[in-house]
Parts: structure tokens; C-alpha cells; sequence
């Protein structure tokens, strides 16, 4: 549905360009370092009061509770590509997993002719273990830690740059645009009106808003200094700019604001440019 749309184009580069990717990396990372800097201040005027004795202890109390280390595991998928002369044998060994499970992960057989070029999905298990506050009364408090350090976990992982990002499916549903280079920006996953729009990976929400007309509501995520996503079309936008989203929630409703159809245009970018999503993607929406 793009392949006149120069405008739409020429809107496009000059986003990109005034988006300024490395200009509000660095501000959010200033944002973010800020940030500790702002330590409320004590009310001395109430200190007398016994009800701010109490809060003082109950606060005291509170940054006593011991910290407990959770452990996590995490699916990390990459890709590699395949090089002239490389087997399925070959790969598996340089990578240190099975032969069968290679082939699982890429559905093919065990003795499969490779192509050069061809992208190789590799699957493996990370265990990754985050401090949070151990169990209180009061789980608001409780339950903030985990929060807050998962959403630092994200934020440092915006700052680094990576070869490679792994993405869930935006969207339940028909791809019914393909990716081609030069001519279509990303993909388009047909839907019903009001259909959830997922986060594909976590990250921070670095625009949310109308400023382009030819995507509509537009959702554009950064995951690292190297990857970002975009989400355009959407009938109702349920993030802002500044947000940490994590993969799989929901951060839109799939609509059809300019556009001829409801569908989620996602478009994957690598270092500003578009790049075909689906060697980052599970081989089906439900994978």
C-alpha cells in the first residue's frame, strides 16, 4: 500500500532525522541520572508530632527489611547467518547446543542444505537474578521493587548497543503486507478494531502520539541503542512518550487511522533504517 507513497516517505526520513535518535538517548540518559538526584525533603515543622514519630519509624522499619535475591529465567533468542560451507553440524557445534534442537528451532531437518545468507534462529536460557524487597505488610511497597528494578533492568538495556533483539508478535493475525526492501517500511498484521497491540520487546516509549499523518496514533519503542519498533494506525494509544513498556503488554488498540484497513503496520529499525521483522519474530504468532 506504500509503493506511492512518496510523501509518506519523504515524511518518514525527515522524521527520523528530527527524531534524533542519539540526541534523546543521551537526554534520557541524563534524564535518568537526574533522576536520584531529587531526594524529598524532611518536614522538620511536624517532626514533633507523634504521628510523624510513628511514619518515621514505619519508614525506618521499612529500609531495614532485608533484600532478597530473586532468580529469573529468561528465553534469549539471536539469529546468525549462515555462511558459504556451513552445515546445521557445523553451526550447532560452534554454538555449543544439539544438531536436533537447531533444527527444531528453525524447522528443518537434521541434514537440511543451508543457503548462505539465510538467517539460523538460536534458542537459549538465561537465568538472571534481580534484588527486591523481601515480603511486608502493605504490598504496594512490597510489590514497587520488583517494578522498579525491572524497569532499571530495561532502562540499561536502552543504553547498550546489541547485534541483535529478541521480539514477540505485536499482534494475533494475518500478516497480510509483506516487508520488501525499498518499498514497504515493515509489516502489516490484519485485526479486528480494538484488537490489543503488544509491546514486541521491553524498552523505553520514545514517541506516542499524531505527528505523522500517514501512520496515524504512532508508538515508536526503543529496546537498545541499535533497535527500536514502531507501531502505527492504532485507534487508541495506551502509553506516552517516557514510558518503560515490557514485552508482551499491551500498549495499544489495533485501528485503522489512515489507513484503508485495521491492521498494525510494525516496523522493525536498525540504526534508523527498516529492516524485515521477521527474522526477529517467532516462525507464528502463536510461537
Amino acid at each position: 500500500m506504500f509503493e506511492d507513497d512518496r510523501i509518506g516517505q519523504r515524511g518518514l526520513k525527515g522524521f527520523w532525522a528530527a527524531l534524533g535518535l542519539a540526541a534523546l538517548l543521551g537526554g534520557c540518559a541524563n534524564m535518568n541520572q537526574q533522576q536520584p538526584q531529587q531526594q524529598p525533603q524532611p518536614d522538620t515543622a511536624a517532626a514533633a508530632t507523634p504521628a510523624s514519630d510513628a511514619a518515621s519509624a514505619d519508614a525506618s522499619s521499612a529500609q531495614q527489611a532485608t533484600s532478597a535475591p530473586v532468580t529469573r529465567v529468561v528465553t534469549k533468542t539471536t539469529y546468525v547467518r549462515v555462511r558459504r560451507g556451513d552445515t546445521l553440524q557445523r553451526i550447532a557445534q560452534k554454538h555449543s547446543v544439539s544438531v536436533k534442537d537447531l533444527a527444531t528451532w528453525n524447522h528443518l531437518k537434521p541434514n537440511a542444505h543451508l543457503r548462505a545468507g539465510q538467517s539460523i534462529k538460536l534458542v537459549s536460557k538465561q537465568t538472571i537474578t534481580v534484588q527486591v524487597a523481601a515480603p511486608q505488610a502493605g504490598g504496594a511497597t512490597a510489590n514497587a521493587s520488583p517494578n522498579a528494578a525491572g524497569n532499571r533492568q530495561v532502562a540499561a538495556e536502552v543504553a547498550r548497543h546489541s547485534n541483535s533483539v529478541a521480539l514477540v508478535w505485536p499482534a494475533h493475525g494475518r500478516v497480510v503486507e509483506p516487508f520488501a526492501p525499498g518499498t514497504t517500511r515493515g509489516i502489516e498484521i490484519a485485526g479486528k478494531a480494538g484488537d490489543p497491540v503488544l509491546a514486541a520487546a521491553d524498552g523505553k516509549v520514545m514517541y506516542a502520539g499524531t505527528g505523522l499523518n500517514e501512520y496515524g496514533s504512532l508508538i515508536i519503542v526503543q529496546h537498545n541503542k541499535d533497535f527500536l519498533t514502531a507501531y502505527s494506525h492504532n485507534r487508541r494509544l495506551l502509553v506516552k512518550t517516557g514510558d518503560t513498556v515490557h514485552q508482551g503488554q499491551q500498549i495499544a488498540e489495533m485501528g485503522s487511522e489512515n489507513n484503508d484497513r485495521v491492521a498494525v503496520l510494525f516496523e522493525v529499525r536498525r540504526d534508523g533504517k527498516p529492516v524485515d521483522p521477521m527474522p526477529y519474530l517467532p516462525s507464528s504468532p502463536q510461537g
